[in-house]
Formats: structure tokens, C-alpha cells, sequence
């Protein structure tokens, strides 16, 4: 995972080289095909020449002729292609992402590809694809609840559905807490395929990894790898906290976690949080501050019913 980065980035400089050679490619391709194409490619490098060094001594009105003979070598040239069936931008550099042009970066802040390729290779090591094969909305089974257990799940489910359905138009945070085995992960990660299904990055961290990563962060660990995991942290469309509560934490690693949920809150990107625990008990552990911040920008959500693993294990 500390390699992550690093591994990404050379994986964009390999692509942007192959995305070179293949237009090479294509353009030998096409003198070969097309020997005029090649003669109009040569003819258009001197004419511009001309034309620059008329510019450049003051001579601007007799470069005009020029200019029009290029515009129209341009046309000559598209001409050509389409006769052969080959599109306008055929000898253009075929880019994976045409936003970053496969660098991964647009003025210098990471393109949305780049954040995608990081949760990725977060969701790869932390086992979440694996989960969200098996745990998504299709699957999702109403048989094990009932009673008033059976209409709060189906309220749950509902607000989780409008949740992914508005998630690009609207800015919800959502906690879910309950007894251990009710579906509060189970919905995380219903919630977070629907939304990768559809191009959103989402990053799903567990309790004790976020705050192992604050911990490192806050007292200045040298990890390679941890200012990207870091940065995500506070830049991702949407993060999954699962087992809040879990993990072990100092004052300082506190502190950070709620500068994170401060600063998700300011630049309005949504955030989920599990937790086993009671409100009660979340209040006692954590400061008011970050206890304050739960309560007033989430809404909150109380998972009911029996253990479903326990179920599922009785039955199995």
C-alpha cells in the first residue's frame, strides 16, 4: 500500500508512452496508405516556417496568403482520412483519460482518475471489492428481519438508495450505529458499490486503519506513501468509516480525526460512519467537539434485530 503511489504514477508514464508510440504508429500507418498525406505533413512545415518568419519581421500582411494555403492543406488533409474511413482526430493521441491526458494531474491537483486508481488499490488490499460482490442492493435480504425490526430496515434501505440516487446533486453525511451483525457494514457497502458502479470514487477505511494512518501522521512517522493515503482522506467523494470505536487513539490522533470531519464538512464531501456503539457511549469516548459534529451534519440511522451472521451460520 505505501508503494501505491509511486506504482500508479509510473503506471501513468508508461501509458502516456504507449499512447505516443501507437499514434506513431497510426501516423506511419496513413503515409503509407495515403503518400499525399505526407507530401501536405511536409508542404505544411515549410509553409509555417514562412509564415512565422514573415511574423516575426513585421511582415504580418504578407503571411496571409500563407495562412489561407494551410487552412486549406488542413482540409485537404481530413479530406484524405475520411476517404480511407479514418476519423477527424484519427492521428490525434488517443489518451485514456482525456482530461489529465494521462498524466494524472490537471493544474497540478490530481485528476478524478488518479483519485480512483488510489481507492482502488485501497479497496484491492483492504478486501471491499471481494465484499461488494456479495454485499450490494441486488442481494440485499429483507427475510432476515421482521416485525418492527423489518420496517426500520426497509426505511434504511430506502434512505441509502436515495443517498447514491442524489449523491452528485445534494451533500448527506450518514451514521449508522447498532448491535454488532444488524447490516450497518453490509448497507456501507451496498452504498459504496452503487456508487463506484458508477464512476464516484469512494474510500473505505476501517476504524483502526484511519486512525493507525492519523496516528503515523500526527506524530510525524516517515511511511512511504502516507501523505497520499492522508490526502485522500480529506479530497475523496465519499469516505466509509466501519467499526468507529474500535481502534486506539491518543488526544493528538482525536484531535485529527475531527480536523477530518471539519474539513469533509467544509468542502461538503460526504462521509459514513458505523459503529457498534450506543450515542451514549460515542459521546463518552470521544470529545464534544467531534461528538457535536456526528450528531448536527448527520443524519442518523439505529440498525435493529438479530446477529444476521449468527443466522447465517445457524443455517450454513
Amino acid at each position: 500500500m505505501e508503494n501505491a503511489y509511486r506504482e500508479i504514477m509510473a503506471g501513468y508514464e508508461r501509458q502516456l508512452a504507449a499512447d505516443k508510440r501507437a499514434q506513431r504508429r497510426r501516423l506511419q500507418e496513413v503515409y503509407k496508405r495515403i503518400p499525399r498525406y505526407k507530401e501536405l505533413e511536409d508542404r505544411t512545415a515549410d509553409i509555417s516556417a514562412e509564415a512565422a518568419i514573415m511574423a516575426a519581421s513585421g511582415r504580418k500582411e504578407e503571411a496571409v496568403p500563407l495562412i489561407h494555403e494551410l487552412n486549406r492543406i488542413s482540409a485537404e488533409k481530413k479530406s484524405l482520412l475520411l476517404e480511407e474511413g479514418m476519423p477527424d482526430g484519427y492521428l490525434s493521441v488517443q489518451y485514456r483519460c482525456p482530461d489529465c491526458k494521462d498524466t494524472g494531474y490537471i493544474r497540478g491537483k490530481k485528476c478524478h482518475c488518479l483519485t480512483q486508481k488510489l481507492v482502488e488499490h485501497y479497496y484491492s488490499k483492504s478486501g471491499l471489492y471481494e465484499k461488494m460482490n456479495t454485499e450490494n442492493f441486488e442481494v440485499f435480504d429483507f427475510g432476515y428481519f421482521s416485525g418492527e425490526d423489518l420496517e426500520n430496515i426497509k426505511e434504511i434501505y430506502d434512505e441509502a438508495k436515495e443517498f447514491t440516487r442524489t449523491f452528485a446533486d445534494s451533500y448527506r453525511n450518514m451514521l449508522f450505529y447498532g448491535s454488532v451483525g444488524c447490516g450497518k457494514s453490509f448497507m456501507s457497502s451496498c452504498i459504496a458499490k452503487d456508487l463506484m458502479d458508477r464512476g464516484i470514487p469512494v474510500t473505505y477505511v476501517s476504524a483502526t486503519r484511519l486512525f493507525d494512518i492519523l496516528n503515523s501522521h500526527a506524530f510525524g512517522r516517515h511511511i512511504e506513501g502516507l501523505a497520499a493515503q492522508y490526502d485522500v482522506l480529506f479530497s475523496c467523494p465519499l469516505l466509509i468509516i466501519d467499526d468507529l470505536g474500535t481502534e486506539i487513539g491518543s488526544s493528538a490522533v482525536s484531535s485529527e480525526f475531527f480536523s477530518i470531519l471539519n474539513e469533509r464538512d467544509l468542502r461538503s464531501l460526504s462521509t459514513i460512519i458505523s459503529t457498534n456503539y450506543s450515542l451514549a457511549e460515542l459521546k463518552e469516548r470521544y470529545s464534544d467537539r467531534s461528538f457535536s459534529r456526528l450528531l448536527g451534519n448527520y443524519d442518523i440511522y439505529r440498525f435493529s434485530g438479530e446477529d444476521i451472521r449468527r443466522k447465517k451460520a445457524e443455517v450454513s
